[in-house]
């Protein structure tokens, strides 16, 4: 078994440049975390559903991020701590884009975090490739 998953990992890398794994990995990321957000969001508020999604969604993220788009080397704490520091900033842009979109534009709160989320990841490779998972 083991090997079959490593041959369907070097499959991965050799076949798809880092770009399509992005929008592939980003991909199911986001829509977990999303997921995440609206089941929170519906039994809270965006002010409390926010913050519980990003707890659990950049862990996944960064993990997925290092290994399975950006094969990663060096020192995962380190690469780890700088992508907590990008996430650290886009969860304050998200919650500035929350508060304009759903409390004075008065859209609804899935809309918003979905558009947020579209916009913010082209952000997110380029924050992940220059920033987090540089050595």
């Amino acid at each position: 078994m083991i090997h079959l998953y490593r041959q369907l990992e070097n499959w991965w890398f050799q076949t798809w440049p880092k770009q399509i794994r992005f929008w592939a990995v980003g991909g199911f990321n986001t829509v977990f975390s999303y997921l995440i957000f609206v089941g929170l969001e519906w039994l809270s508020n965006y002010q409390l559903a926010l913050p519980l999604t990003y707890l659990i969604g950049i862990n996944v993220s960064i993990f997925t991020m290092r290994h399975y788009v950006f094969r990663a080397e060096g020192h995962p704490a380190r690469q780890y701590g700088r992508a907590v520091l990008v996430y650290a900033g886009l969860i304050l842009c998200n919650y500035a884009f929350l508060w304009l979109a759903i409390d004075c534009l008065k859209l609804a709160a899935w809309i918003a975090q979905a558009v947020f989320g579209l916009v913010s990841a082209v952000l997110l490779y380029f924050l992940h490739e220059h920033v987090s998972f540089r050595d």
